[in-house]
């Protein structure tokens, strides 16, 4: 039996040959195609969501800037690591810490906005580890009627009347302790800060 190619072409070799050729292309176009199209998407994604979240990094995944942190609160510093990234991204930035990504505010603009907003506007979520050693019902995780009723027993609690009134029992505490405990001692050392090494 003879296999018999029909074509508009007169010689047999060439058609094969383009036919193959034709296929070739065909496949390298849509894999290049399938490899180009999920880049496209996920660069477009990045674009757009980086315009509605504050500039910074993210660092590495889990890890972020939590080493960072720490390292700078154990040598004391953590004001320092705080005022850098303030200068490197601005008093609005995001960050990762203990495997969450993290908006970091700063300024007393911020603190007004963050402790005089309604639950509609902002939110308050901690880390569910942050959460299991505060608790549920802390001060960071409140809501709404509740965290508006402890805030104002906080500032009744500050007030400068109410404040000399607790000096003044501090004060009294703070002398009964000293002549209990501390009468005879002639040297009494006070330690300021952590402990140098």
């Amino acid at each position: 039996m003879e296999l018999v190619l029909v074509s508009g072409y007169h010689n047999g070799a060439k058609t094969l040959s383009s036919l193959y050729l034709s296929t070739s292309i065909m496949n390298t176009i849509v894999a290049i195609t399938l490899f180009l199209l999920p880049v496209f998407f996920l660069l477009a994604w990045r674009i757009r969501s980086s315009k509605r979240v504050p500039p910074g990094s993210l660092g590495f995944p889990v890890i972020g800037q939590s080493l960072g942190l720490l390292r700078a609160m154990k040598a004391n510093t953590a004001e320092k690591w705080l005022d850098e990234r303030v200068q490197k991204y601005g008093p609005i930035s995001k960050l990762s810490l203990f495997g969450k990504p993290t908006v970091f505010i700063y300024g007393q603009a911020a603190n007004k906005f963050l402790f005089t907003s309604d639950g509609s506007v902002l939110t308050s979520k901690q880390p569910q580890s942050l959460k299991m050693i505060l608790g549920d019902r802390c001060l960071l995780e409140m809501n709404d009627e509740d965290h508006k009723r402890v805030r104002d027993a906080l500032v009744s609690f500050l007030k400068p009347d109410s404040l000399k009134r607790y000096v003044g029992k501090m004060e009294e505490e703070v002398r009964i302790h000293l002549e209990t405990y501390w009468k005879d001692e002639q040297i009494m050392k006070v330690c300021q800060g952590p402990p140098q090494k």
